[in-house]
C-alpha cells in the first residue's frame, strides 16, 4: 500500500486498491440506477460509447456542481472519449438525462477553484481522496498546490440537475 505523507493542511490519500474500485463500481451501476438512487446525490452513472472500441461503457463516478453546471472529475484514462464531445446519457438521483459530455483542461489554479466550488455546494472531499489536518477547510490555493495529482482535465456536462 502506498502511504502519501501529509504536507501542510492538505494533502491526497493514495487511491483505493484495484479490486475495491471494481467492487465499488459493480456495486454501484444498479444502486445509481434504481429508485433508491433517487436518495443518492453524490454519485452519477455515465453511460456512453467508446470512441475507438464502440463498446457501451457505464461508469458511476462522483457528482460535482461547479458554477452550477454538473462535470465529473476523474484521472481515469476513458475520460478521454469525451476530448472532442460525446452524446452521453446521465443518471442523477434516479433520474436519465440524455446530453453531451466535453473534456475541459485546467489549470492547477482552476482546478483548486473548481473543486473548491465543487465542495462549497457539497461535494465531498473524503470521496475525492483529499485529506485535510482535523478542523481545516482547505482553500482554493491550498487545493491547487497539489498539483497535477490533483487532476488537469474535467468533464463538463450539459444538463440541469
Amino acid at each position: 500500500m502506498v502511504m502519501i505523507k501529509a504536507q501542510g493542511n492538505v494533502w491526497l490519500a493514495p487511491p483505493p486498491p484495484p479490486a475495491v474500485l471494481k467492487f465499488m463500481n459493480l456495486a454501484m451501476r444498479p444502486l445509481v440506477a434504481s429508485p433508491l438512487g433517487s436518495r443518492i446525490s453524490g454519485v452519477m452513472l455515465l453511460a456512453f460509447n467508446g470512441r475507438r472500441s464502440g463498446r457501451r461503457i457505464r461508469v458511476p463516478v462522483n457528482f460535482h456542481l461547479v458554477d452550477g453546471v454538473p462535470v465529473a472529475m476523474t484521472t481515469a484514462e476513458w475520460r478521454h472519449n469525451f476530448a472532442e464531445g460525446l452524446p452521453v446519457s446521465v443518471t442523477h438521483r434516479a433520474r436519465v438525462h440524455k446530453t453531451r459530455g466535453t473534456l475541459v483542461p485546467m489549470t492547477p489554479d482552476q482546478m483548486g477553484e473548481a473543486v473548491r466550488k465543487s465542495l462549497d455546494t457539497g461535494g465531498s472531499a473524503q470521496r475525492m481522496g483529499i485529506k485535510t489536518a482535523p478542523g481545516h477547510e482547505p482553500t482554493a490555493a491550498e487545493l491547487a498546490g497539489l498539483g497535477p495529482a490533483l487532476g488537469t482535465l474535467i468533464i463538463k456536462l450539459d444538463f440541469e440537475p
